[in-house]
C-alpha cells in the first residue's frame, strides 16, 4: 500500500530535477536527516543559551566566552585544513587517510601545547589562576578534540547522512550540551564551565570516531595529495582563524566581560543560520567533486536564487520576531536585541555559498588563497578599529558588511574560475 505513494514522491522529485538542475531525490534523502538533526541541536542549543542567561552573570559568561575564543586562536595553528582535505580524499576512495589524517593532526598540535603551556605559564606568573588552568585544559584536550571529529568528513565521504545526523550533530552536541547544564546547575565559574565543554566534547568526539572506524573499518591507500592540501588550507585558515577570534578577545581586553556576554548574545541566533549552511555544505560538497564544471555551471544559478529567497525570507521573520524571543527567553539580554537585528541581515550571505563550496571541492587553491586571506586580513583591520573607536555597534555594522562582501567577492570568484576550467 505504501509503495505507490512513494513511487509518486520519487517520480515528483525526479521530474523536478529539470527545473532546479540539482539530483533532487539525493537532496531530499540527505535534507531529511540533516533537518532532522538540526531541529533537535537548535532547540537544546536554545535551551543551553536559555540556561546561560538564568543561571550564569554576564561577567561569568563573558569570561567563558573568552577562554574558548583563546582556544579558537591556538587552535589556528594546528591542521585545521584536514576535515576538508580529508573528505576529499575518502570520496576519491582513499579509504586510509582517516586514521592517518587522526595522528598527523595530534602530532601538528604540538605548537597548539607548547604555545598553550607558555600562555598558561604567564598567566600563573602574574596572578591569575583561572586563565592559566584554562589554557593547560586547552592544550591538553583540543587535539584529540579535532582529531576525533574527523569522522564526521568520513561519513560524509560515504553519503552516510543518516549515521552523520545521529553521531556528529545530535549525540556530539547533545552530550556536550546536557554535561554543560548539569555543570552550570552546580557553579558559573568559568573554569569549571570550560573544562566541562572540552572534556565533554572530547569524550564523545572519540566514542563516535571509534564506533565509525569499527562499523567501516577504513582500510587502504593513504592519499598522497591530502597532507599538502590540507596544509595549504590550514595555511589559509591561521589568517581566517584570527579573523574569525579577534573579536571577542577585543571585546573583553577594550569593552569588558558583560559587553562580550551582550555581543555574544546578540549573533547567537543569527549565527544558527552557519548549521543549515554547513550541513548544505555536507550534501552539495561530495556532488560538486564528482560532477563536472560544466554541470555545475548548468544547476548553480537556481541554487543562488533559492538561497536568498531563503535567506531574505529567515531574515525579515527574525528582524520581526527578536524583540519578542529576547523579552520572553532573555530579558536579562534586551539591549542586545537592536544589535541581532542589525547583525541578523548578514543573513543574506548564504545566497552565493555554493561558489565557495565550489572553489573547495575543485581544489581552487589560488583562488582560495585570494577569497580567505584577502577577506581576513580586512576583517582584521576593520574590527579592530570599529571595536576600538565605535564598540559594539560599529563592530556589528563591520561584521554585516564584511560578510556581504565576502559572499559577493567568492561568486565573482568562482565566476571567473569556472569559465576558465571550462574554456581549457
Amino acid at each position: 500500500m505504501l509503495q505507490k505513494p512513494k513511487n509518486a514522491i520519487y517520480q515528483a522529485f525526479r521530474r523536478s530535477e529539470s527545473f532546479f538542475k540539482t539530483d533532487m531525490v539525493y537532496l531530499a534523502k540527505g535534507s531529511f536527516w540533516f533537518s532532522f538533526a538540526q531541529v533537535i541541536v537548535s532547540l537544546s542549543s536554545f535551551a543551553l543559551a536559555v540556561a546561560f542567561a538564568h543561571f550564569v552573570n554576564k561577567e561569568a559568561y563573558g569570561q567563558y566566552k573568552y577562554i574558548l575564543s583563546l582556544a579558537g586562536l591556538l587552535g589556528t595553528f594546528t591542521l585545521t585544513g584536514l576535515p576538508p582535505a580529508v573528505l576529499r580524499s575518502i570520496t576519491k576512495g582513499y579509504e586510509g587517510s582517516l586514521s592517518h589524517a587522526f595522528w598527523k593532526n595530534i602530532k601538528w598540535s604540538t605548537l597548539l601545547f607548547i604555545a598553550a603551556l607558555s600562555m598558561s605559564g604567564y598567566y600563573f606568573a602574574h596572578g591569575n589562576s583561572s586563565l592559566g588552568i584554562s589554557l593547560l585544559l586547552v592544550g591538553s584536550l583540543w587535539p584529540w578534540f579535532q582529531s576525533s571529529n574527523l569522522y564526521n568528513s568520513y561519513l560524509i565521504s560515504k553519503k552516510d547522512f543518516k549515521r552523520n545526523a545521529i553521531y556528529f550533530d545530535i549525540i556530539g552536541n547533545l552530550f556536550p550540551i546536557a554535561c554543560l547544564l548539569v555543570a552550570m546547575s552546580i557553579t558559573a565559574n568559568p573554569v569549571w564551565l570550560v573544562a566541562v565543554y572540552l572534556a565533554s566534547n572530547t569524550f564523545i568526539g572519540l566514542i563516535m570516531y571509534r564506533k565509525v572506524v569499527t562499523f567501516y573499518k577504513p582500510k587502504g591507500e593513504i592519499d598522497p595529495e591530502m597532507l599538502g592540501y590540507s596544509k595549504h588550507l590550514s595555511l589559509m585558515n591561521i589568517v581566517t582563524g584570527i579573523a574569525a577570534n579577534l573579536d571577542q578577545v577585543l571585546i573583553f581586553h577594550y569593552i569588558g566581560a558583560a559587553e562580550l556576554a551582550i555581543y555574544n548574545f546578540a549573533i547567537a541566533i543569527p549565527n544558527q543560520t552557519k548549521g543549515p549552511l554547513k550541513g548544505l555544505r555536507n550534501l552539495i560538497f561530495p556532488k560538486f567533486i564528482e560532477r563536472s564544471d560544466k554541470e555545475i555551471k548548468a544547476g548553480i544559478g537556481r541554487k543562488f536564487l533559492m538561497l536568498f529567497a531563503l535567506g531574505l525570507a529567515i531574515t525579515v521573520v527574525y528582524i520581526a520576531l527578536a524583540p519578542y524571543i529576547y523579552k520572553i527567553f532573555f530579558p536579562k539580554y534586551l539591549d542586545a536585541v537592536f544589535y541581532s537585528q542589525i547583525f541578523a541581515l548578514s543573513i543574506l550571505s548564504i545566497t552565493f555559498s555554493p561558489a565557495d563550496i565550489y572553489l573547495a571541492a575543485k581544489k581552487k587553491i589560488g583562488e582560495q588563497y585570494i577569497l580567505n586571506v584577502t577577506m581576513s586580513v580586512i576583517q582584521i583591520i576593520v574590527v579592530a578599529i570599529a571595536v576600538i573607536f565605535w564598540g559594539l555597534f560599529g563592530l556589528i555594522v563591520a561584521r554585516v558588511v564584511l560578510r556581504l562582501i565576502t559572499s559577493i567577492l567568492s561568486f565573482f570568484i568562482y565566476r571567473h574560475s569556472i569559465r576558465l576550467a571550462i574554456s581549457q
